[in-house]
């Protein structure tokens, strides 16, 4: 089927996996693969079926997520956990999963997550049969490198924080104001250290206090950047060129 990514299931609740099922059969682009009631069967299973996202529960009797995601061979498919505790989250974490959905899992962070993961693939797709799976491995390898999301301190919890929803970034000496929808976080770090973090195709650096979501730029004029949210940043003067070449690289009608 043209344009799809196939999806597994290792899920030992019938509820959560009968709700993923609905859920990936509504999305017009998802091709359902299978579905495994327990790690130890999909272990051996799995690799056929050549999935290219596995929704993955972390709570399973004999096996659990983690356990399972140790033990499978890298390369391996762009993973998203599931689970009904969030402490497990950072477990995950350091294994490069794309992202984890809490239960009970909701229909819009279900298509936030997919919608992500699909930005990450060509956007012509084919699901491919498991005669063509080597030739998708390094670009699996490079996708689970970059999960689409961190995790901040700030003064009273670690959170995690959504690449997509950053608008932008303000310096503060050696923190940092990170602007979301409808609030911001503060977090001990620097502006280079975040640089190497964020993903540079979606980011750009415009003044030495602030990166910006380049998706987010509604316009420039002169000096000043204007951001979807209304807010009016300056252009540094030695950020100029770059913000006019990410201006120009989308042009329309340059």
């Amino acid at each position: 089927m043209p344009n799809t990514l196939r999806c597994a299931i290792i899920e030992d609740e019938p509820l959560a996996q009968e709700l993923l099922e609905k859920y990936i059969r509504r999305i017009s682009f998802l091709e359902l693969a299978g579905t495994f009631d327990d790690a130890i069967t999909a272990f051996t299973e799995l690799p056929a079926l050549a999935p290219q996202i596995v929704f993955l529960d972390i709570n399973m009797p004999e096996m659990n997520g983690i356990e399972f995601l140790k033990a499978l061979p890298a390369p391996h498919p762009v993973v998203v956990m599931t689970t009904a505790n969030p402490n497990h989250a950072l477990d995950g974490f350091d294994l490069g999963v794309a992202d984890y959905l809490m239960k009970p899992i909701t229909f819009d962070r279900f298509l936030k997550a997919i919608g992500r993961i699909r930005e990450r693939f060509p956007v012509s797709v084919d699901a491919p049969a498991p005669a063509a799976v080597a030739a998708t491995l390094p670009q699996r390898e490079a996708l689970m490198a970059e999960p689409g999301f961190a995790y901040f301190k700030t003064d009273k919890r670690t959170e995690q924080v959504l690449y997509a929803d950053i608008e932008y970034v303000e310096a503060l000496g050696d923190y940092l104001r990170i602007f979301l929808p409808g609030r911001n976080i503060v977090t001990h770090l620097t502006i280079k250290k975040l640089l190497e973090i964020l993903p540079a195709e979606h980011f750009i650096r415009t003044h030495r206090s602030h990166i910006v979501q380049i998706r987010h730029i509604r316009s420039t004029e002169g000096n000043m950047l204007f951001l979807s949210s209304g807010k009016e940043l300056l252009i540094g003067p030695s950020y100029r060129d770059e913000v006019r070449n990410v201006m120009r690289k989308w042009l329309a009608n340059g």
